[in-house]
């Protein structure tokens, strides 16, 4: 039985409503306005009739495809329903979905080494046994047509597991921290809320008890992590998305948001118009062809490198403390090269 796309989605459509608890026994014009709705966003259109509807009942009873669906008219209630309450269909899968799955395990399959995904290597292994047997069709290369930048496993991945259940739980964790500054380390005891991925290293933010004040520590950092006995409760003004609204890169610091302007020359700004460097970044287009990027941030010193990877071809135009920074920076480099 060759299923089009559109038909497949008005079958799993069908099966859905017919299975739902909170609105059961669907009439028939039930199932069209679903239908309706879910392939052309309104339950009033016409596109679909009744009569296909009705065709499209008859294929879920009779086709061995789809399951020979129990659907039986329930006169009182007037509706359908299935005759065995845990049927539900199970459509063969297109050459289209195919090809999009093997896609996703392709892209999957770069994130095994990563300890939070360990989990999930059994169930990728499984689909990927099925999707190489279905239709006995043969698995194109896909490395041959995409390639992915390759990622290595950062120190600091084998405590994802139980930092994830602590965050899930709301258990305390305790743990010593050594930054890279000083290199002494400082125990914590710490209240986490979010696990962050940047540049391919894992952080943890969450609740410094110590200082009652929230900060982000890098996984590669901690050592002797322990869950302990108590719970916490998450601090109500913790907003993720508001807490890094203004930070650049990973890091989190105190003070108030700045209007950063650089100018960047052609061949650079094509890059940073192509990959911004922050989600407040404006650009404006010189008479020269350069342009004049403006970011609300905090000026992180992740920033700082940020422009200084840039060399020549950035300028800071504002602040002028931070137009000073740089400048002193390049300065000093220059001087490296001259010894």
């Amino acid at each position: 039985m060759a299923l089009n796309k559109y038909a497949a989605i008005r079958y799993r459509i069908i099966d859905q409503c017919i299975r739902s608890r909170s609105k059961p026994y669907p009439s028939k014009e039930n199932l069209r306005q679903a239908c309706e709705e879910a392939l052309y966003g309104s339950s009033s259109g016409g596109n679909i009739s009744l009569s296909t509807i009705e065709k499209d009942i008859w294929a879920l009873k009779n086709e061995s495809a789809l399951g020979y669906a129990p659907i039986l008219f329930n006169r009182l209630e007037g509706g359908y329903y299935y005759s065995d309450p845990e049927f539900s269909i199970n459509l063969p899968l297109t050459q289209e979905d195919v090809e999009l799955i093997r896609l996703a395990l392709h892209t999957l399959s770069h994130f095994r080494n990563s300890q939070i995904f360990k989990d999930l290597e059994n169930a990728i292994n499984k689909i990927q046994d099925r999707i190489t047997l279905a239709d006995q069709l043969t698995e194109p290369n896909l490395g041959q047509a995409i390639q992915f930048e390759s990622t290595t496993v950062s120190s600091g991945q084998e405590h994802l597991p139980c930092l994830l259940d602590a965050i899930r739980q709301f258990h305390t964790v305790e743990f010593d921290y050594t930054p890279y500054t000083d290199g002494r380390p400082r125990h914590y005891i710490y209240h986490p809320y979010l696990l962050k991925e940047n540049k391919n290293l894992w952080y943890v933010v969450g609740k410094d008890t110590a200082l009652d004040k929230i900060r982000t520590l890098g996984l590669d950092r901690i050592s002797g992590l322990k869950v302990a006995d108590e719970f916490f409760r998450m601090d109500p003004e913790f907003d993720p998305e508001r807490f890094f609204k203004h930070s650049f890169g990973i890091g989190t610091y105190s003070g108030v948001p700045e209007m950063i302007e650089l100018l960047a020359d052609p061949v650079q700004a094509g890059y940073i118009l192509a990959n911004p460097l922050h989600s407040s970044q404006h650009a404006d287009k010189e008479p020269d062809g350069s342009y004049r990027i403006r970011i609300e941030v905090i000026a992180s010193d992740e920033l700082k490198m940020q422009i200084l990877g840039y060399g020549h071809r950035v300028e800071v135009l504002k602040p002028e403390w931070l137009r000073d920074v740089i400048r002193e920076s390049l300065g000093k480099a220059w001087e490296v090269y001259l010894k």
